[in-house]
């Protein structure tokens, strides 16, 4: 018998490989930190627009997505539309999709990459919505979540393998489909979503030479990105002339 710290093991058991401890620490290091900090501001923001209101007015009336009030100025609008939701089911669909989407593209990428991705394809959706859906009002995290998936379409499409490969292409399909069973829906919000999401990724996989491996550049490019899709939902309605 082999001494153990705790009583003794058979010699059998010592060579087929001893238990590996895993710490708590390690426990939470597992978990990616950005998809589940997104996820309960999601939710949290859910339930303080139904508990609070500010000078009488929702967080929804205060900052969901509406062309003609972001052109007056006031254009976080842009941002915080995308963390308002307009039921429970709307959340918790937008939510499980964040979850299944996220976990595996911060665990590939990053957690700082995952961060500007997930903004870039907010933004985009944002963007696409204030140009070809200037008069109506959208809110919804639906816009950065096919952020998320057009960022693993970069993926795949910088490995050289097939979309058809993955459940990827139906889930963009469906999504892109959904305002036509439902005029609700934006279909531009969830399009400008999941090409502001590939653009971040496809940036982030194809950088020259050893910034491709470099974090704090790649951020940097996508973060870029995030700003010109900002300013051209903010300015671009009015070039538009709207």
């Amino acid at each position: 018998m082999t001494q153990a710290s705790v009583g003794f093991h058979c010699p059998e058991c010592v060579r087929s490989g001893s238990q590996r401890v895993i710490r708590g620490r390690e426990l939470t290091a597992r978990r990616p930190p950005v998809t589940v900090t997104l996820i309960a501001v999601n939710v949290a923001v859910f339930f303080l627009d139904r508990a609070i209101l500010i000078d009488g007015l929702t967080l929804r009336q205060r900052g969901f997505l509406f062309g003609p009030l972001v052109q007056t100025g006031e254009w976080w609008r842009v941002v915080t539309a995308g963390f308002l939701h307009a039921d429970l089911l709307h959340l918790g669909f937008n939510m499980f999709l964040l979850w299944i989407l996220g976990q595996n593209l911060e665990r590939l990428l990053g957690s700082a990459r995952f961060a500007v991705i997930y903004l870039a394809g907010l933004l985009g959706g944002s963007l696409a919505a204030t140009l070809f859906d200037f008069s109506s009002g959208g809110l919804g995290a639906s816009g950065a979540v096919l952020g998320i998936a057009g960022a693993l379409v970069a993926v795949l499409w910088s490995s050289g393998r097939s979309i058809r490969e993955t459940p990827l292409g139906g889930l963009l399909l469906l999504n892109l489909a959904l305002p036509l069973l439902s005029p609700q829906i934006s279909f531009w919000a969830h399009a400008g979503g999941a090409l502001g999401g590939f653009v971040a990724g496809w940036l982030l996989l194809n950088l020259p030479g050893r910034l491709r491996n470099t974090d704090n550049a790649g951020v940097a490019v996508v973060s870029g990105l995030c700003a010109l899709l900002l300013a051209a939902s903010v300015l671009g309605p009015v070039a538009l002339g709207y």
